[in-house]
């Protein structure tokens, strides 16, 4: 044999290879190889992430979103309790806890009293968002 037909021989093998390589290692939209194998490696655009629920990171977002002095952050508020389900509610509220409320001045200041989150949310929310959070929380609310 020649080296050229030697060379050409060692290059076909190397793509028919390298293409056998691909094909048996290419993943489907389930995930699994021609092979049966699973991803080993999360995409970073997966939609099969879910962020983990966090009561007391939810309670102390909306703790500071109704707590500033330039008036209600009513957006942050809906979007904390967008996605939350009746027993997710259940705890943030039960995590929010009595804080101290002053009605008069509407924020945490002194001369207020101990009020549970459904109290706050009453207070500082316009009476149409207060009553679209009462029929999704209608147990809580």
């Amino acid at each position: 044999m020649t080296n050229t037909r030697k060379a050409v021989i060692v290059g076909i093998s190397v793509v028919v290879l390298g293409v056998g390589i691909y094909f048996a290692t290419k993943t489907n939209k389930n995930g699994k190889t021609l092979l049966g194998g699973k991803k080993k490696y999360i995409d970073e655009g997966d939609v099969n992430l879910v962020p983990v629920f966090s009561a007391k990171q939810k309670a102390t977002a909306l703790y500071n979103a109704m707590n500033i002095y330039n008036g209600t952050d009513e957006q942050t508020i809906i979007e904390e309790l967008t996605g939350i389900t009746q027993n997710q509610f259940g705890l943030i509220s039960k995590t929010f806890g009595l804080r101290n409320y002053n009605r008069l001045l509407g924020y945490n200041t002194i001369g207020g009293a101990n009020l549970p989150l459904k109290t706050w949310l009453k207070q500082e929310l316009s009476t149409a968002d207060y009553n679209l959070l009462r029929k999704k929380f209608p147990m809580h609310l």
